[in-house]
């Protein structure tokens, strides 16, 4: 009777600590699964005189801005599901986007951010190859570093933001071509900066990006 009393109270004991183990375990995987509450939307801040040349008020120029800072912004949280960034910037182009933070954990380094927008200065809008498309080409000067600092000299590189517009209204910029040919070395881009600063990444996980995703706007997949 001893004997069945020890066995019994022993797999009581086993069957208790099951259930505490599927419990904490899954505890930690609901935590890891909860997505981190995602920090305000920051404010841009000109750097002197905000552009007004007569381009800046071009549709196509003014999205490739709101993209370039919704860009910025998606880096700067490793939140590739942006509303913002969804709104003014292309599937594939989002994909390539959460690719940098990713390749940057797995180097063992800080994802980079961007202290504000890409600088860019607007040169030319012209029709893409199809209805619905344009070119925006101009310079641009890519910033984004560990300690998202203003670097000392802004080095500015010639592209073309190909652009879409869907139906629902948006125009987003779907690909980005670069321009090395392009003389950017007189360019002065204007310069905006994220009010308030951001922090560098405390990142040191995958797992801890929200990588982009296919959006209800998003047109279907080509066959």
């Amino acid at each position: 009777m001893s004997d069945a009393r020890t066995s019994r109270a022993r797999y009581l004991n086993a069957v208790a600590t099951s259930l505490l183990l599927v419990t904490v375990t899954g505890g930690l995987a609901a935590c890891r699964d909860e997505k981190k509450p995602t920090p305000p939307y920051p404010a841009v801040e000109w750097q002197g005189t905000a552009p007004n040349a007569a381009i800046e008020a071009d549709p196509w120029v003014m999205a490739a801005r709101k993209s370039l800072e919704a860009q910025a912004v998606a880096q700067n949280f490793t939140d590739f599901t942006l509303p913002q960034l969804v709104e003014t910037t292309g599937l594939d182009l989002r994909i390539r986007l959460s690719r940098h933070p990713l390749n940057d954990v797995e180097q063992k380094r800080r994802p980079d951010i961007r202290p504000g927008p890409d600088p860019f200065l607007p040169m030319e809008v012209k029709p893409g190859p199809t209805a619905g498309t344009a070119e925006v080409r101009g310079c641009v000067v890519r910033w984004a570093s560990e300690t998202g600092d203003v670097p000392d000299e802004l080095n500015a590189t010639g592209v073309i933001f190909r652009m879409e517009h869907l139906e629902a209204g948006q125009l987003r910029i779907s690909s980005v071509v670069t321009l090395p040919q392009q003389d950017c070395s007189a360019a002065k881009p204007p310069v905006a900066l994220f009010a308030p600063a951001p922090e560098p990444s405390d990142i040191t996980d995958a797992q801890d990006i929200v990588r982009a995703a296919r959006a209800d706007i998003d047109p279907p997949a080509m066959p």
